[in-house]
């Protein structure tokens, strides 16, 4: 599908109609400006609500740049962080703006050598507290994997071992968890192809419909990049998870790497997922993870590619709108 036409930015908004669907966007989304600047959230939520955003999904992920280390997010990390949280909700309310997502800090959750995994863990189950304080929704937490070791078994049961804790907080927060989709990944260093859980679909759905067993509030994630780079027919994906889908992360690639880029920027077909969508009857947010498409573009000129971002959203969303 080729985008065309998104120039007006009420597109399938006319006023006094409801959309069953809102667009969001990660706080990522101007995080790290050209020159190595890293601008606080407070800020980045700033600059969007101006741009005329109403819903973001705030990401608590590596905020560092060029650093090896994992699981570090400037803002949970004092031992004041609370303070922060009553800041956000102070800001969120006095722009009305929501927070519907939320992404913990993702590292290897199998990974028994992570370094420092005590310390990350901690930042994580502060994420899940401050979403559920901020009235997010869902909070994205990735699964593991056993390094070179494709045993789905294993891995599904260390992971639904890893998620039952955090679904207990989630849940004294009044908040879901979201498993993502990943992606399959080559080693380099060992010149052979590295199976990562959750990759496929049918994983996924297989973990939801376990921990649902026992939770009422697990559900996934469907990041539309990462299904590209696995070739998988998206429309049949997304009727597979059917109610299940809590949470989206909106990106587009080549197929090739995880490029975050715009959506119409790669070779993603987004109408007929749009229709989809709609025939599954999500009512979630459709939500920007396009992080990459900003970070390189220039100060003056950064409010026109967000403008346009926003444009590009709601004539998506009037796919969905219009869909039967």
């Amino acid at each position: 599908m080729e985008c065309t036409q998104v120039a007006g930015g009420n597109i399938g908004l006319r006023k006094g109609r409801k959309l069953y669907m809102k667009l969001s966007t990660t706080t990522g989304f101007y995080r790290h400006r050209p020159g190595g600047i890293e601008v606080p959230m407070t800020d980045c939520i700033r600059k969007l609500h101006a741009i005329g955003y109403e819903d973001i999904d705030l990401n608590f992920c590596l905020t560092k740049k060029d650093t090896q280390e994992k699981g570090k997010c400037k803002e949970l990390e004092p031992d004041n962080w609370h303070d922060w949280v009553l800041e956000m909700k102070e800001l969120l309310a006095g722009l009305n703006m929501t927070a519907s997502q939320a992404h913990a800090p993702f590292y290897n959750v199998l990974d028994k050598d992570y370094p420092d995994r005590e310390h990350t863990e901690k930042i994580v189950r502060r994420s899940i507290m401050a979403a559920g304080e901020l009235g997010v929704k869902a909070i994205v937490i990735h699964a593991g994997f056993h390094l070179y070791d494709n045993n789905f078994r294993k891995c599904l049961e260390d992971n639904m071992e890893y998620y039952k804790p955090h679904l207990e907080l989630a849940a004294r927060y009044g908040l879901s968890v979201a498993v993502e989709n990943m992606f399959d990944r080559t080693d380099p260093s060992r010149k052979c192809r590295r199976d990562r859980f959750a990759a496929r679909t049918e994983e996924i759905i297989e973990i939801v419909d376990r921990l649902s067993e026992q939770y009422d509030n697990v559900g996934i994630c469907w990041d539309f990049g990462h299904a590209n780079m696995m070739g998988w027919n998206q429309p049949q994906a997304l009727e597979m998870m059917g109610e299940r889908l809590i949470a989206t992360h909106v990106q587009d690639n080549y197929a090739d790497s995880d490029h975050h880029l715009l959506p119409c920027h790669g070779t993603i077909e987004w109408e007929p997922i749009m229709k989809t969508l709609k025939k599954i009857d999500y009512k979630g947010v459709f939500a920007y993870e396009t992080h990459k498409a900003a970070e390189r573009v220039p100060e003056p000129v950064i409010d026109a590619l967000l403008t346009y971002s926003l444009q590009l959203g709601k004539y998506l969303i009037s796919l969905y709108d219009a869909a039967k």
